[in-house]
């Protein structure tokens, strides 16, 4: 009896590593045939079963996955992966919530892995814990130090969770590792245990106005005497690579750069060469003569719900930022239409930034409160182009302001923002808000397309709207030069698709 039992374990040892050789050699169809037939022969293989579960998640077929891997993981406790694997399944199957049980085992098993803290954190999230989301990232985010992905995940459980200073400061190391450390911080290093390089390649990904715009903003900068030494020439690389250029180059929303010409500018391509500080500390950074309970009142009661605040920043606070924007070279995100993107994630995240959003929530509580900022972005835009087509945002309040000087705009009737008196309908999904043609939005818009609240471009001036409106830039025309560049800021409130009925009635004078 104990020759036989010996003999079929045998058997069985050998079939499973014919089986492996047959997965590692890329013969996966192969493999899962022969490990179906040992589980034919013998039932509840342990092993068998983990690697049919692996092979059906990788084919994108969680609904057999999931049982296998359920299985297997019952069979084999002690295997952190495989209760990886089985968590992986269920998220995908839309059970979130259902997968963190198998990860907390994976990381009771193995304390010391980021892998199982990160999908911890990730499944945690999609189930709506997002205490547990952020604790659980923190922990990923310290047993991988320099791993970028693991510190965005991080910042958006902490923005999730309302901390958005403390996102603001982890989306900072995840900028730094993206995109090196700035020459202005190399004496005075607030993240030294970081490498001072990228930790991954750059995007090579470009387009002539983005490389334009890099050019005006290296020459800026070094007339201001900001730009350093080692880069003193840098304007003129990229002149030349302006000078290369093809005729469909020119015109190309966007193509990848050759090895040679982005040897010309590589020292400061998609770098932060400088992140500009505001130096702002814990003060008032909105204006003091804005009327903030009149602002609501009137947001409340407007039909639809979208109001100017003219004078929104104090002065100097918008000195600051002006700075912050023209001296920082985070300007990455290219956009087709002709302006660039600067994200809070990546680099547009300065204690300023930070203290207008937490300050607009006190200022304007009725408006504003149990709402997290979700996004913040800048975008900066080329005199000789367009801006953004019409759209609706996913969330449920927007605030854009201008920081841009007026004698820049060259038509002060226009430049600023059309908002459509029309709002998305509620079956919109966020695929729908972001990547709809402006001939369908037009198309929806209907006879409604000229029902339009039009307001022109001023310097501190913002807009306050409920998102689920239509709104599109305006037509504009700025001087040329870099200082002249239109830039705007956006701050997204709350999560998207919600009707605003909840927000509370205006406040009646007695």
């Amino acid at each position: 009896m104990t020759g036989t039992m010996t003999a079929e374990t045998n058997a069985l040892r050998a079939a499973l590593a014919d089986a492996a050789t047959l997965l590692s050699g890329g013969r996966t169809d192969d493999a899962e045939r022969a490990y179906a037939s040992i589980l034919e022969a013998h039932p509840g293989t342990p092993a068998a079963l983990a690697q049919l579960g692996v092979i059906a998640l990788q084919r994108g077929d969680c609904a057999r996955a999931e049982p296998l891997l359920a299985e297997a993981a019952r069979k084999l406790p002690r295997i952190a992966a495989l209760h990886v694997n089985l968590a992986t399944a269920r998220t995908r199957l839309g059970r979130p919530a259902s997968a963190i049980d198998p990860l907390r085992r994976a990381v009771t098993i193995s304390p010391g892995a980021d892998g199982p803290h990160a999908a911890l954190g990730l499944a945690s999230s999609h189930a709506g814990d997002r205490t547990l989301a952020a604790a659980a990232l923190r922990r990923a985010a310290t047993l991988a130090p320099v791993d970028p992905d693991v510190w965005y995940n991080l910042g958006v459980a902490l923005v999730e969770t309302g901390q958005l200073a403390a996102a603001a400061e982890v989306y900072r190391r995840h900028g730094r590792l993206l995109r090196g450390r700035p020459d202005n911080q190399a004496d005075s290093d607030p993240f030294p245990g970081l490498p001072p390089d990228p930790v991954r390649g750059v995007s090579l990904l470009t387009c002539r106005h983005r490389l334009e715009h890099d050019r005006d903003q290296f020459l800026w900068l070094r007339d201001q005497g900001l730009l350093p030494d080692a880069l003193d020439s840098e304007p003129e690389a990229y002149q030349s690579v302006l000078d290369d250029l093809s005729t469909e180059e020119r015109s190309a929303i966007s193509f990848t750069l050759s090895e040679d010409r982005y040897a010309r500018i590589a020292a400061s391509y998609n770098r932060f060469v400088r992140l500009e500080p505001s130096g702002w500390g814990d003060r008032p950074a909105l204006s003091e003569s804005v009327d903030w309970t009149a602002m609501q009142d009137a947001f409340l009661a407007g039909d639809p719900r979208a109001v100017t605040i003219d004078g929104v920043l104090a002065p100097d606070a918008l000195a600051a930022l002006r700075r912050v924007c023209r001296n920082s070279t985070f300007w990455h995100q290219i956009k087709g239409a002709g302006y660039l993107g600067a994200y809070f994630r990546e680099g547009f995240n300065d204690p300023l930034i930070v203290r207008l959003a937490e300050e607009l929530k006190e200022r304007m509580p009725r408006v504003l409160a149990g709402l997290p900022v979700k996004v913040i972005w800048a975008y900066s835009y080329d005199q000789a182009m367009v801006g953004i087509n019409p759209h609706a945002d996913f969330a449920r309040i927007n605030m854009n302001f201008w920081i841009t000087e007026d004698d820049a705009n060259l038509d002060p009737d226009t430049g600023g923002l059309l908002v459509y008196r029309k709002a998305a309908p509620p079956e919109w999904d966020f695929r729908t808000y972001n990547t709809t043609s402006a001939e369908f939005i037009h198309g929806y818009l209907g006879d409604r397309r000229d029902d339009v609240i039009r307001v022109p471009h001023r310097a501190n001036r913002a807009v306050l709207f409920d998102s689920r409106l239509i709104h599109e830039t305006d037509v504009f025309c700025f001087k040329p030069g870099f200082a002249n560049r239109r830039i705007n800021i956006t701050m997204l409130f709350g999560d998207g698709a919600s009707p605003l009925g909840g927000l509370g009635e205006p406040r009646r004078s007695a």
